[in-house]
């Protein structure tokens, strides 16, 4: 009976412990709602030049490689997928290109649009990516 009644009055003090430490919910709940991210820049790749080039480019490619003709074709091919290579890895990117999803954009609270910059290609992985210091963060369409 005594570890009963012991048990209990310290699982009621460590509760009220516990609540009297704790936050309002007033209190959190604002500060959840005024720093909440509610959404982000995303890159539309209908809009950035560059990479509606490219997309013409590889297509074309695809079309061309198809039918081979002999080694004069097959060498072209490989230079046209080194050239093609070369034009992917650094692609200029205007800020029109960059679009906020999520819920109604305000300035005070939400990022700001990203200006016009450099976005990279990275072969292996097949992602494109862009360069913040030392970091590269990757870019999903």
């Amino acid at each position: 009976m005594k570890t009963i009644i012991i048990t209990l009055s310290a699982c009621i003090a460590l509760g009220a412990g516990v609540s009297a430490n704790a936050k309002p919910l007033h209190k959190t709940v604002k500060y959840a709602a005024k720093y909440a991210a509610g959404g982000q820049w995303k890159l539309n790749p209908n809009k950035c030049p560059d990479l509606v080039e490219d997309r013409r480019q590889r297509r074309a490619m695809r079309r061309d490689e198809a039918h081979t003709y002999g080694l004069r074709d097959v060498i072209e091919d490989w230079n046209e997928r080194e050239n093609a290579r070369q034009d992917e890895a650094v692609t200029n990117c205007p800020a029109r290109a960059w679009e906020w999803v999520g819920p109604r954009y305000r300035p005070k609270h939400h990022a700001p649009r990203p200006v016009s910059g450099r976005i990279f290609y990275h072969p292996q992985k097949r992602v494109y990516y862009r360069a913040h210091g030392k970091r590269r963060i990757v870019i999903r369409f």
